[in-house]
């Protein structure tokens, strides 16, 4: 199996059509309905049921059902005291038998547990590896920054590659000298990481020259998408990966494709105008812990564009964010939905530079805080966010600006951050 996933991975050319990607799925759903399900007490009398009639599930009720729908008998109360103990220790080699368990709280600050075996761990190292190793005869040093580290992620080493893991709650400019001695080939990090790290370079503090420049765990803006390129002299490579699993990956034309090779995901469409949808994912490979009819709260944006790749998995242009923190303006036939691209590319454009930014939604206020800014910026994007209001036949809320960055406890950075809703137009 692995080193199936490994060759398809990496010289695999994708699916040809979508009638050839229904029946691979298919095929897998069921050896899944026959093999695994069975071994789940929750799901055990759903084998017969259609995926989409299954229970819905969410981060809430995969916890509160953990116990019942893992196929590996482990107590939600035990996973969860390891994943703990491990998270404040930073030892993270514990397992339950041959399962790894690890903690995350994504973006809405939930915690939730994620099981991997043996098995799964290969699969996905295998998956990694083929799709991301630079060159096969070469040995490979993997510098990976994580808040927590698993054995799913050391999965990935072998007598071929080195990975060394960077906690991102450890000493930055520890992990900085660590690094340089490191000289990575393969750099994996979140966005903000690699933002600074970028900026590192270009100021001549860092002298990294890495094959593959890899982000992960946030979304990732144009703007920190080109300056990384810029210093790196590499094009970024996305993986987009949840505790729930690895929904998507860049392709070799570097467009991002959903992982319909491990997964089948439907789509719960929120604004028909632009497509925007939050993902449903049905998972054939998650044998641990079943992941079926199970919605993210992430808004992807999709692109209908074929690929010069060849592949017909669905493209996705972007990952817009939270759905809590999609920006919803009042228009005059209903709510209109705000890119979040819209409002980066409105910062992003202004004459001077800004060194990081949030914008907070309050009610009927937006609150604009810009970091670096000079003067002048404010009556700038003031204008930009008028046009984009006209543009759109909406009114924006009113609009307050602030120097510096607010204090707001925020693991994995989001730039754009709804609190609450407006309930009107500012102008009426």
């Amino acid at each position: 199996m692995s080193l199936f996933a490994f060759l398809t991975a990496r010289y695999g050319g994708g699916f040809a059509s979508r009638e050839q990607i229904n029946r691979h799925q298919d095929r897998a759903f069921a050896h899944f309905r026959k093999r695994i399900m069975p071994r789940s007490p929750f799901y055990r009398d759903f084998a017969d049921t259609p995926l989409d009639q299954l229970p819905r599930m969410t981060k809430t009720l995969l916890m509160e059902n953990f116990s019942a729908i893992n196929t590996c008998g482990i107590d939600r109360d035990r996973a969860f005291e390891i994943a703990l103990q491990s998270e404040r220790s930073r030892d993270f080699n514990p397992l339950i038998g041959d399962v790894a368990v690890g903690l995350s709280t994504g973006t809405s600050g939930q915690r939730g547990l994620f099981l991997a075996s043996e098995r799964e761990r290969r699969l996905w190292g295998a998956t990694m590896l083929g799709r991301y190793w630079p060159e096969l005869w070469r040995r490979q040093r993997v510098a990976f920054f994580m808040r927590a580290d698993n054995a799913l992620y050391r999965s990935m080493s072998n007598r071929m590659v080195r990975f060394e893991f960077f906690d991102l709650l450890g000493d930055f400019d520890s992990h900085v000298i660590r690094l340089e001695a490191l000289d990575p080939s393969v750099l994996i990090a979140p966005a903000r990481i690699l933002s600074l790290l970028a900026q590192l370079q270009e100021k001549g503090r860092l002298s990294l020259a890495p094959r593959r420049v890899i982000s992960v765990a946030e979304t990732l803006s144009g703007d920190d998408k080109a300056g990384i390129h810029r210093a790196f002299g590499r094009p970024v490579d996305q993986v987009y990966q949840a505790t729930e699993g690895v929904l998507a990956m860049t392709c070799p034309a570097g467009n991002l494709h959903l992982n319909e090779r491990l997964m089948r995901i439907d789509e719960d469409v929120i604004d028909s105008a632009s497509g925007a949808f939050c993902p449903i994912i049905h998972d054939f490979t998650r044998e641990s812990l079943p992941i079926l009819n199970y919605r993210l709260d992430d808004v992807l944006i999709p692109d209908p564009r074929p690929c010069s790749c060849g592949c017909t998995s669905r493209r996705i242009a972007r990952i817009e964010g939270r759905e809590d923190d999609m920006l919803w303006w009042p228009g005059v036939l209903g709510r209109v939905l705000i890119p979040a691209e819209a409002i980066r590319t409105a910062i992003a454009c202004l004459p001077c530079r800004i060194r990081d930014y949030r914008v907070i939604q309050r009610g009927d206020d937006l609150e604009f805080w810009l970091d670096g800014a000079k003067d002048g910026a404010e009556t700038l994007l003031a204008e930009r966010i008028a046009d984009l209001g006209r543009r759109l036949n909406c009114c924006p809320p009113r609009l307050v600006f602030r120097r510096g960055l607010p204090a707001l406890s925020d693991e994995k950075r989001r730039r754009i951050i709804v609190l609450t809703q407006p309930v009107q137009c500012a102008a009426e």
